[in-house]
């Protein structure tokens, strides 16, 4: 353990430090309230206190108060060190937030027995740390899975729908445009159909590897939709910027080349892509969706490879 001893008297500090480091402890020194404290501000670690209740300034009882006013969270056991034994300093220590007392003059014996039980707390408050870092690890991940599809690694449909009713909101009352791009790897079905489904899956995660890429800003999201589909979010986009990423995205795929003998346009894996913009016309966030759907429509009825707009 990290003893921290707050105590104006030296031989005090003296005796408790010979007793703790004899039971393989390391211990840190502070002769008053106000430089215990400034250690505790910026050091996290100090698993116990001792700590004299006469000082001068900042008595033992202040001192407590505002130790566990420092951080509500950080818990550890405060025993003072006292010549008071009544009833009143025992009530008024437990309250201002200790835990124990030690009669003054110290009982070295009773002081060794008061450190190993109090080792027994530091057992019990590392394997809580520990839990509860595995808890929070845990909880990352199940949060990470709700919000990102396991396949492509990009943003999923619930991200996408939380995130697109967010920043369409956020351009609506700064009166700034957003654009949405939702592009559909063209005939995917004849993809599955003639390599297989583990291929279908490769290809996949090929194209998000490609459209995750391609947005360039922080605020960009690609996502996967659903299936085939994917989307794209770019707030503070007007058309002609928009119109640029779907065709930096149609061509990146295309460039890609992955062979496709079933496409009836190429001989690999195209995108058919709709954009649609918001600039003050669409309601909400289903209105810039379905006027970005339509956009794809009209991609895939006009040839496919295609980007499309409204």
């Amino acid at each position: 353990m990290k003893v921290l001893v707050i105590d104006d008297s030296k031989v005090i500090r003296m005796l408790v430090a010979e007793c703790i480091t004899s039971l393989g402890h390391q211990i840190i020194n502070a002769e008053n309230g106000d430089e215990g404290l400034k250690y505790l501000a910026s050091n996290k670690d100090v698993d116990l206190v001792l700590l004299d209740v006469e000082m001068p300034g900042m008595n033992g009882f202040e001192t407590t108060t505002a130790i566990r006013e420092l951080d509500v969270d950080n818990w550890f056991p405060i025993i003072f060190l006292t010549t008071h034994q009544d009833d009143d300093s025992f009530a008024n220590g437990i309250l201002a937030g200790g835990d124990a007392y030690l009669p003054k003059p110290i009982n070295t014996l009773r002081l060794q027995l008061t450190i190993t039980a109090m080792e027994r707390i530091y057992v019990m408050r590392q394997k809580l740390q520990q839990t509860q870092k595995g808890l929070e690890s845990a909880n990352k991940k199940l949060e990470y899975l709700a919000m990102y599809d396991q396949l492509t690694g990009l943003a999923n449909r619930r991200n996408f729908d939380e995130t697109l009713e967010k920043q369409f909101l956020l351009a609506k009352r700064n009166k700034k445009p957003i654009s949405v791009i939702i592009c559909d790897i063209d005939f995917f079905k004849i993809y599955n159909d003639t390599y297989g489904h583990q291929k279908g899956d490769d290809c996949l995660a090929i194209i998000a590897s490609i459209i995750g890429e391609v947005p360039d800003r922080p605020t960009d999201k690609a996502c996967r939709y659903g299936g085939e589909e994917f989307t794209v979010i770019l707030p503070d986009t007007n058309l002609e910027g928009g119109l640029l990423i779907a065709e930096r995205l149609r061509k990146a795929i295309f460039d890609k080349n992955v062979k496709h003998e079933g496409s009836k346009v190429a001989p690999c894996v195209t995108l058919s892509l709709g954009l649609a913009t918001y600039t003050g016309q669409f309601k909400n966030e289903d209105d810039i969706l379905k006027a970005a759907d339509d956009a794809l429509y009209r991609a895939k009825e006009n040839g496919r490879n295609r980007v499309e707009s409204c």
